[in-house]
């Protein structure tokens, strides 16, 4: 039994490296399928949970495999990579976890679930924003989805029997610095064709790979930006407690977790020099703010007929329409109440 799983783990290690496109269409049909069943049963929360998270981490683990096999690691520190790759799961994997907990053992389980997630999530978070070697702001995801033609385009085919070794590339200097004038030229193996060269200098090889994760050096924070992230950290917790004390269709809670994210917001936009993955992390929080239109109690009292009403126009008077969108408007309140709470970060 050993050696035949062993023999599967080898073979599909194998396809992958072989066939990363492919991979990556059957990650999409997965994903896609989670949208086309919803809603369609009475057991589908479940299930367009599960496999939607099962995409989620086919994703991981197949980019896992791709980096093992190009020799790119997650992050230099082996503790950080497993934290990261742990957190990167649960992330994946905690809405449908709290969709399960609910249907298996009702609603004491679900909110148990929620709670101890987050608390687990907020604890990770911490140790990797403390930590020497990671720090700076929590990306989402944690470990990013590797852009396979960029980022592993030199992934090579190994043969069933043979074992995944890193890439053996010889890394050419693409250019030099003169040390009299400072001026930077570029090498002579570094030379394209004569009839493609141009006076632009060519990227190196770390600003190309830029997209990969270990290549960002996050961006150490302190005083009121270190402040804001913890903050930021803290507020699914801050909510959570809001809600049990105040109740789960109060305002009170919604205010209190919006006055968390846009202080947060601002005291870490007091700082300019992130990096450019840090920037668009801070783009997408600002982006999320819109979301509590759509949470609890504003969407109970202003935004759900206002949406309805206007998807059962679109679908009456564009034709064709009604297909996709009459099963959209029975199943936005199930996705409301699964996606956009103000405890999910």
């Amino acid at each position: 039994m050993a050696v035949s799983q062993e023999s599967f783990i080898e073979k599909y290690v194998c396809f992958v490296t072989k066939n990363p496109l492919l991979a990556n269409e059957i990650e999409v049909g997965l994903k896609w399928a989670s949208y086309i069943i919803a809603g369609r049963f009475s057991q589908s929360p479940v299930v367009t949970e599960l496999i939607h998270c099962s995409s989620k981490l086919l994703t991981l683990l197949n980019d896992s495999i791709l980096r093992k096999s190009a020799g790119i690691p997650i992050n230099v520190n082996v503790t950080v990579e497993k934290l990261k790759t742990f957190l990167t799961v649960l992330e994946y994997s905690e809405v449908f976890a709290e969709v399960a907990a609910h249907r298996l053992s009702g609603t004491r389980a679900k909110w148990l679930t929620v709670v101890l997630i987050h608390l687990t999530k907020c604890a990770i978070r911490l140790l990797l924003l403390l930590s020497p070697v990671e720090g700076g702001l929590h990306l989402s995801p944690p470990i990013s989805p590797l852009n396979r033609k960029k980022d592993v385009p030199g992934v090579v085919e190994q043969t069933p029997k043979s074992s995944i070794q890193p890439l053996k590339t010889n890394k050419v200097e693409v250019t030099f610095t003169l040390r009299s004038t400072g001026r930077v030229m570029r090498t002579l193996e570094a030379a394209p064709p004569l009839v493609s060269r141009s006076w632009k200098l060519p990227e190196s090889n770390e600003s190309s790979t830029s997209s990969n994760s270990f290549c960002r050096t996050p961006t150490k924070l302190s005083g009121d930006q270190l402040t804001g992230e913890i903050m930021y950290m803290f507020r699914p917790l801050v909510h959570l407690a809001s809600m049990g004390i105040f109740g789960e269709f109060s305002w009170k809670p919604l205010f209190i977790a919006l006055g968390i994210d846009v202080t947060s917001l601002h005291l870490l936009k007091q700082k300019k020099d992130f990096n450019k993955a840090e920037k668009q992390e801070l783009s997408r929080r600002a982006l999320l703010l819109i979301l509590y239109l759509l949470r609890s109690p504003f969407y109970d009292q202003y935004s759900k007929q206002r949406i309805i009403n206007t998807l059962q126009s679109i679908s009456n008077n564009v034709m064709g329409s009604g297909l996709l969108l009459r099963p959209l408007i029975d199943y936005i309140p199930e996705w409301q109440q699964l996606y956009f709470y103000s405890w999910s970060s």
